[in-house]
């Protein structure tokens, strides 16, 4: 899924999405009990996503991540810090950072793009 915007570098389609995310440093488990830390997504796409974290994540820093796409939904994804950046928002300072997937499951490939595509149609219905 090609973006059109002029100067746009991203390969796949990103929609405003918020969701909790669990994340870690990698440790390879998909089982998140105890040690964990939450932000919550800004956008999703099947590549990666930007997300609001409480403090900044070192880029190149791999993570195990939960996204939790609804109550009966969650995802299993490892990513790297790619990038971020603090924004003030109603004066107060918040951090983005940017991840980008690097394994993800073929099924969990398919959750996400469905999830993106959904979105956005719900989007278009609105306008």
């Amino acid at each position: 899924m090609e973006q059109t915007s002029k100067g746009e570098k991203r390969r796949f389609v990103r929609v405003d999405m918020t969701v909790p995310v669990k994340y870690r440093s990698f440790r390879n488990d998909s089982i998140f009990q105890g040690n964990f830390s939450v932000g919550k997504s800004r956008d999703i796409s099947v590549s990666g996503l930007k997300w609001a974290v409480g403090k900044q994540n070192a880029v190149n820093t791999k993570l195990d991540m939960e996204l939790v796409l609804s109550d009966t939904l969650s995802v299993y994804v490892i990513g790297k810090v790619v990038g971020g950046e603090d924004k003030t928002i109603n004066g107060i300072v918040h951090r983005f950072d940017r991840v980008t997937f690097l394994e993800v499951d073929k099924d969990v490939q398919q959750v996400l793009t469905r999830q993106v595509f959904d979105a956005l149609r719900r989007r278009g219905a609105h306008r």
